[in-house]
């Protein structure tokens, strides 16, 4: 049970980690910039619903547990219901916002321990994989933003 779990996670982070991994030396020694995974994912035809519920009844748990950790900064999910031309490729984007790189370093041991806790005994792995398959998985570092900006009253 313990091996699956890391392999739905490794597979989950493997994009970004070579991505991070890649670009080392290109400006992301600003440490308080935040770090966004995105993950693009494909429910299996006739899936869709239960896919929904999966994450509201066990993603959900498990990152609003990340974030009470201090694991992750938030997490969210977003449904794509209108598709514009053939061939999307997408019904689901997930979010995951880190404080940093560093985080990544123990992002999966840290999501093992809350799920062994949270959900003992399911194979999560099994369950995701009868569910979707991740289409991409991208990283995006923040270097610049309005987020500090505080409009004008």
């Amino acid at each position: 049970m313990r091996m699956s779990l890391r392999v739905v996670f490794i597979l989950l982070a493997l994009g970004f980690l070579t991505t991070a991994k890649a670009q080392s030396g290109v400006g992301f020694e600003e440490k308080g910039k935040p770090v966004y995974h995105i993950a693009f994912v494909q429910a299996k035809p006739g899936k869709e619903r239960e896919y929904r519920k999966f994450c509201v009844q066990v993603f959900k748990p498990m990152w609003v547990a990340a974030v009470k950790a201090g694991v992750v900064d938030s997490w969210a999910a977003y449904e794509h219901p209108v598709y514009f031309g053939p061939g999307v490729g997408y019904s689901h984007i997930l979010i995951v916002k880190m404080k940093n790189f560093a985080g990544f370093d123990t992002l999966i041991p840290d999501l093992l321990k809350i799920v062994s806790k949270d959900f003992p005994g399911r194979d999560i792995q099994s369950e995701v994989q009868s569910l979707m398959e991740i289409v991409k998985s991208d990283v995006f570092y923040e270097f610049a933003s309005t987020a500090e900006a505080n409009p004008s009253k």
